[in-house]
């Protein structure tokens, strides 16, 4: 009888994260020909992580041993334009506006991994110079990789959630009719 790898059920659980997100399922449409092993679960767990957000690049560090990713999504754009609306429609300051202490909070829960050797930060104000993204830092001890597909969804959502209250605050998702009203309608020649 032949083993199951140890990594059969990480993949297994991987499979199920992108099955349950729309957006993943359409990039990875089948997850038939990757083997069961140690390399292709790595690489999956990488490859995954790479496209939560639609833009996100890793840089490695060889001095330091660092990697660096940048994370970045319109999502996160979004959130940054809604909050300095929001900032300017209230006269709030950037430290008082409840939905930055959600961000932040957020994005604490979403990267309480099981590994060590990992740091994260933000940028999601107009004080910070750049773009609006999110960092996330890892040295060789680093051995949650395949935590980062979750953690990086749990994020995303957050902050589309995030954008959705608000826009709500802000009266911004007014639903508009799919259909012209009846006096509008015109009848065909």
């Amino acid at each position: 009888m032949e083993d199951i790898s140890s990594y059969f059920f990480h993949m297994l659980y991987l499979a199920k994260t992108v099955h349950d997100s729309p957006r993943l399922k359409k990039e990875w449409p089948s997850f038939g020909s990757i083997p069961l092993d140690e390399d292709s679960f790595y690489e999956l767990a990488f490859e995954l992580a790479v496209s939560i957000f639609e833009d996100t690049s890793c840089y490695y560090n060889e001095e330091s041993g660092i990697d660096t990713w940048v994370l970045s999504d319109p999502a996160v754009e979004r959130f940054c334009e809604l909050c300095v609306r929001l900032e300017t429609e209230k006269g709030l300051e950037e430290g008082f506006n409840p939905f930055r202490r959600n961000a932040e909070q957020m994005i604490h829960e979403g990267f309480r991994l099981d590994s060590y050797s990992y740091d994260y930060g933000w940028r999601l104000s107009p004080s910070d110079r750049g773009r609006h993204c999110i960092l996330f830092f890892s040295d060789e001890n680093f051995y949650g990789t395949e935590e980062l597909p979750v953690a990086f969804l749990e994020i995303l959502d957050g902050f589309r959630e995030l954008n959705r209250q608000l826009e709500a605050e802000l009266g911004l998702n007014k639903l508009v009719p799919i259909y012209p009203l009846r006096n509008e309608w015109k009848e065909a020649a």
